[in-house]
């Protein structure tokens, strides 16, 4: 229950009967209180960002536990020691009745409120966790982490409309790089000849990636015909500056879109499909470990999926 419902269930109190003429004289204001606790919410926030800071956590969680904490703020509007999971679970109401966010985006939300909670309640900052009995919403783990198939792949490659999108899903499918590692890549950097280029992975570990002929020509086409820039992926639009995470993320979804792709089409989609199709093609599952930067083999195994006529395929070859 936020400020203004607890304000209007005070005064219903007060006047019996007049509750829906209290919530309409109401609707139109923004109610907050006025007390020495005023901002505490924000202020543990503010706190606990800096604390994951200190733990070495990317500017880019950061930022993303910045927006979202800020989000359940607006909505909460009271001290953190008084948030209850009665809270919780409205705000969960919230962002999928209101935003319509899907269960997946929930999920991230929920875990974040999981971690500042957690990171409240072990400093000894609330009596009680809020989270402790929120659980998270099921998905279907296995149909979202699908790849795509030649017929889908061969649809979205339709759905394209210039060559920096060509050269976008080419490059993604046949690299299996991720979103982060292809963001700020120089044009410069790649090797034509040997079709790799060196990308920066999680834990500022650097690997080799490879990419397909059709790539190449995609990326050349793409390259020969822009007006500027220095990226591998740049802006179509002067000064040119590299492709941010969320362009790249747009234009996927838009092409996805175009080619009547049910899913919305998203990198690691395409690098799903590209740890698939190498399993099925044979490729070694620790080659495809290294190419991905996995350094357990077991998160290999989640991404590639094999098809039903490679493992009969392999049993008739070793065993009949």
């Amino acid at each position: 229950m936020n400020t203004k419902q607890e304000l209007i269930a005070r005064l219903e109190s007060a006047f019996p009967g007049a509750k829906d003429t209290i919530a309409a004289i109401l609707a139109d204001y923004r109610i907050t209180r006025e007390t020495g606790r005023e901002g505490d919410l924000r202020k543990r926030i503010t706190a606990f960002l800096a604390a994951k800071k200190i733990d070495g956590l990317s500017q880019k969680t950061l930022k993303n536990y910045r927006e979202m904490l800020g989000a359940f703020a607006a909505q909460a509007d009271k001290p953190a020691a008084r948030i209850t999971a009665d809270d919780v679970r409205e705000y969960i109401g919230y962002l999928a009745n209101d935003r319509g966010l899907k269960d997946s985006s929930i999920n991230t939300h929920i875990n974040t409120l999981r971690s500042f909670f957690g990171w409240l309640d072990s400093e000894d900052l609330i009596k009680r966790n809020p989270t402790r009995k929120i659980k998270s919403l099921k998905i279907d783990r296995a149909k979202s982490r699908r790849p795509l198939t030649q017929e889908q792949l061969e649809r979205l490659r339709d759905g394209c409309r210039s060559y920096r999108e060509k050269a976008l899903v080419e490059f993604l499918v046949s690299s299996g790089c991720r979103l982060g590692e292809i963001v700020g890549l120089r044009a410069d950097a790649v090797d034509w000849q040997g079709r790799s280029v060196v990308v920066l992975g999680k834990g500022n570990k650097e690997r080799t990636v490879y990419f397909s002929v059709r790539a190449k020509l995609m990326l050349q086409e793409y390259l020969a015909q822009r007006k500027g820039g220095d990226a591998l992926f740049a802006s179509s639009r002067a000064p040119y500056e590299p492709m941010q995470a969320r362009g790249v993320e747009r234009i996927l979804q838009q092409i996805g879109e175009r080619a009547g792709e049910a899913r919305r089409v998203h990198p690691h989609l395409l690098r799903h499909t590209f740890a698939s199709n190498a399993l099925n093609a044979g490729m070694d599952i620790t080659i495809i470990q290294h190419l991905l930067g996995h350094t357990d083999p077991k998160t290999t195994l989640i991404y590639a999926e094999l098809a039903p006529r490679t493992v009969k395929y392999e049993y008739e070859r070793v065993v009949s």
